[in-house]
């Protein structure tokens, strides 16, 4: 457990999704954040499963998202999903993020501070706070992070193959 400042002892880690039946409710995945005492002090840690022979998040819709369209730009919740993988640069703001954002398939998966992770998000008006009046198993349409966790934005014809796979968990920052 970990002891918080409010003096609240909370889990370790927050798991995500442990199948399409049982997928992360973003009111659950908040409290837990608010139970350690923010997002300042935790991380979001990439399952081995999440990458692939160079493929995340089992190719599905999350991997589609972050690929360049006929135009050669990332949407911007494919970018917001790189900064899940990434992180954010130092020095990065609304008009350079798209530039900036590293886009490449790491060696390794790292840990992805949580702040970085807020940050990206709200470039677009987007949080990982957000749609927590969302049942479990609804659409996460603006939560990159919830979507990790629950393997896809929503569950849909074209997500059955990847929804309720936990790509990642919330762990404390080391």
């Amino acid at each position: 457990m970990v002891n918080t400042a409010k003096t609240q002892n909370a889990a370790v880690l927050f798991a995500g999704a442990n199948g399409a039946k049982n997928p992360v409710a973003a009111a659950a995945m908040v409290a837990f954040i608010n139970a350690n005492g923010g997002i300042a002090n935790l991380a979001l840690q990439l399952n081995p499963v999440a990458l692939n022979n160079g493929v995340l998040f089992g190719g599905g819709k999350l991997w589609a998202a972050m690929q360049p369209n006929k135009n050669n730009v990332i949407s911007a919740r494919g970018l917001i999903l790189w900064a899940c993988v990434n992180g954010v640069p130092q020095g990065v703001n609304k008009g350079n993020f798209a530039q900036k954002v590293v886009t490449k398939v790491p060696a390794k998966l790292g840990n992805v501070p949580l702040q970085q992770i807020q940050q990206a998000h709200g470039f677009y008006g987007a949080g990982i706070t957000h749609n927590t009046s969302v049942p479990a198993g609804g659409t996460a349409n603006q939560n990159a992070l919830l979507a990790i966790l629950n393997g896809g934005f929503g569950l849909s014809n074209q997500t059955l193959a990847t929804y309720g796979n936990a790509y990642g968990q919330l762990v404390p920052m080391a």
